[in-house]
């Protein structure tokens, strides 16, 4: 088979990886973001955004993340081809994409002097293919002459939930490309329907993607010169928020969590880069681009998993419905049933339901704002975590017990660790495992349990070629995952 087209040299990808997808709960949690989950595909969304811009970059892909999201990103990457390629940066403090952007720009100039980066949300469904790379790769060549390029996608329809870019006039030297491209005239929020209709119909608009390919150094030129001109309250702050980024750019990045890090992060004003830089720079540029495209930005986006049947329902997972109409279910394990209802969106998993109308999907934010007023634990953790030896599972808790199931990949083993509040039984349901308790290590073949006695360091390990599962019951006073004490940990926790 022929090699593909080498990667662009000096290009890093940067997939911005710290939103908490507040908009997709009960799907997404804190801790396992949308990005995460293998909702629309075998792999996560973040994992594909990995596939896609690797063969591109010459320079690496670097994730940028939360600290809060750093160890449970390498935990979900762990158990994915694309894990041990990447890196993974958390930044100080959230302060929205301009002081990510600006930090990423920074890292990658500080190391590649004069290097190029492309931004990539995490969380967005795209086409790959050979329009892509040679959309990414004219791109980086625009990029070369200086150009802030973003990437518009053609709209197939008036969508008010993602912003336009306004074509303006061809970008100077470059009319003769195989892919065409343009300065940007305008840039336009989120618009209502008669406005999103008009802007289709003149065929001068695209979907604002969200993905940008530029110098390094000039998203940090950029901003600052943006401060300097001050000509919008957001843009006022770009200069700072380079001056930042450098300093904290400058320093290793085991730092960055850091008090003097933090501070300065937290000083920033949390700005939109398309605010700080985008929209007030006479230096963007727009490839559009003929991909299928979707920002995965509400509930919603999971009637692509199902048709739509004669009532205009979407009905997916195990669903039984009679008589509702424009209505939309989405059940991951339990069968959920519905009656008569209108134009509702109903989302079930193991631990929370959301039950709401088709025209608040945009708003279900707001009921995660309650539930952490709450200190709901059903907004951090889904039941289901992920671990880079495999997943675990919450069966059942109840008053100084709770069942877990836990799957372990083949050749991989749990920490050696100890529990000061609890003692733990295990039932090997699939596979052997192999145990270590004290001093001793024995083989636990299926149908047969093993005792954990408080305070005894054990492991479990999987010595097979096939997935050990165990039931965990956990019995005790205190039953949290932080009565952990890792004595050896093959991941570096």
């Amino acid at each position: 088979m022929a090699a593909g087209p080498p990667p662009v040299e000096r290009l890093h990808a940067v997939v911005l990886c710290g939103g908490s997808g507040t908009r997709f709960w009960p799907l997404s949690r804190d801790l396992s973001p949308k990005q995460m989950l293998r909702v629309f595909d075998e792999e996560s969304l973040v994992v594909r955004t990995i596939e896609r811009a690797r063969p591109l970059a010459g320079g690496g892909v670097l994730l940028l993340t939360g600290e809060s999201l750093r160890e449970e990103l390498r935990d979900h990457l762990a158990n994915h081809p694309a894990g041990p390629e990447v890196s993974i940066l958390a930044e100080p403090s959230p302060r929205n994409t301009a002081a990510a952007i600006a930090l990423a720009a920074a890292y990658v100039e500080e190391m590649d002097p004069g290097a190029l980066i492309a931004v990539l949300p995490s969380d967005h469904i795209l086409e790959g293919g050979e329009m892509w790379e040679a959309v990414v790769r004219e791109a980086a060549h625009l990029a070369s002459d200086g150009f802030l390029v973003t990437i518009g996608l053609r709209p197939t329809a008036p969508e008010t939930g993602y912003g336009y870019i306004q074509a303006g006039a061809p970008v100077a030297g470059h009319g003769s490309c195989a892919v065409p491209s343009a300065m940007v005239a305008r840039f336009v929020e989120k618009p209502d329907a008669p406005t999103a209709a008009a802007m289709v119909a003149d065929g001068s608009h695209l979907w604002n993607s969200g993905m940008l390919v530029a110098p390094a150094a000039a998203v940090l030129s950029e901003l600052e010169a943006a401060g300097a001109r001050a000509a919008t309250p957001d843009s006022a702050s770009g200069a700072k928020i380079a001056a930042v980024a450098r300093a904290v750019a400058a320093t290793e990045p085991d730092e960055w969590a850091a008090d003097a890090a933090r501070d300065s992060f937290d000083s920033l004003p949390a700005v939109p880069f398309d605010k700080a830089v985008l929209e007030v720079s006479d230096r963007v540029a727009v490839i559009p681009a003929e991909l299928e495209w979707s920002d995965v930005g509400s509930l919603l986006s999971v009637e692509r998993l199902a048709s739509v049947d004669a009532s205009g329902n979407h009905l997916v997972g195990r669903c039984v419905d009679v008589g509702s109409t424009g209505t939309t279910v989405y059940a991951t394990d339990r069968l959920v049933a519905t009656l008569g209802l209108r134009d509702a969106l109903v989302v079930d998993t193991a631990d929370a339901t959301l039950v709401t109308t088709r025209d608040r999907a945009q708003d279900v934010r707001l009921v995660v704002e309650a539930l952490r007023a709450q200190r709901a634990p059903e907004v951090e953790r889904a039941r289901t975590v992920t671990r880079p030896w495999g997943h675990w599972t919450l069966l059942m808790r109840g008053s100084g017990f709770q069942i877990k199931s836990i799957v372990v990949e083949p050749g991989r083993r749990l920490s050696l660790q100890t529990h000061a509040r609890r003692t733990e039984h295990w039932v090997v349901v699939r596979g052997t495992a192999l145990v270590t308790r004290g001093d001793v290590t024995i083989e636990v073949p299926e149908n047969e349990s093993v005792f954990i006695p408080l305070e005894t360091a054990h492991r479990l390990a999987n010595p097979g070629d096939t997935p050990l599962e165990v039931v965990e019951v956990a019995v005790g006073a205190y039953l949290e995952e932080d009565d952990i004490v890792r004595v050896e940990d093959d991941w570096g926790r």
